[in-house]
């Protein structure tokens, strides 16, 4: 499965084997991977200097266990973003909030909003 990650270009362009397409797809999950970011999720980062909003500590499965790692629906919702933004295509509403949908349980909804036009402090 991918990782999250920031975006680093300049050291994807000094690899002599990396593709301009290599580095497009790294670039489009990158930024998916920051949008994902913007979502107020349950529970708090595992470790507080952690860029990405997951792993996360105090998220539950239905059976009561701790789920410290990354759902694949959070990497299934990347991937899809990532997809888009790849191609230069515009999102499919309900396929886009088919995903949201499938990790409704991990977002905290009084924190209003999934994306805030306006900046705000992330606390989560």
């Amino acid at each position: 499965m991918r990782e999250f990650k920031q975006l680093q270009i300049p050291a994807l362009t000094k690899e002599p084997n990396t593709t301009c397409s290599e580095i497009v797809a790294e670039a489009a999950f990158a930024l998916a991977s920051g949008i994902i970011d913007t979502i107020p999720f349950v529970g708090s980062k595992l470790d507080e200097q952690q860029t990405r909003a997951w792993p996360r500590s105090g998220v539950f499965t239905d059976d009561g266990v701790e789920m410290t790692a990354t759902p694949p629906e959070i990497f299934e919702l990347c991937e899809l973003l990532a997809a888009h933004v790849e191609k230069g295509t515009s999102f499919d509403v309900f396929e886009v909030f088919h995903k949201i949908a499938r990790i409704d349980r991990l977002i905290d909804w009084r924190h209003g909003a999934v994306l805030s036009p306006e900046p705000h402090p992330v606390t989560h």
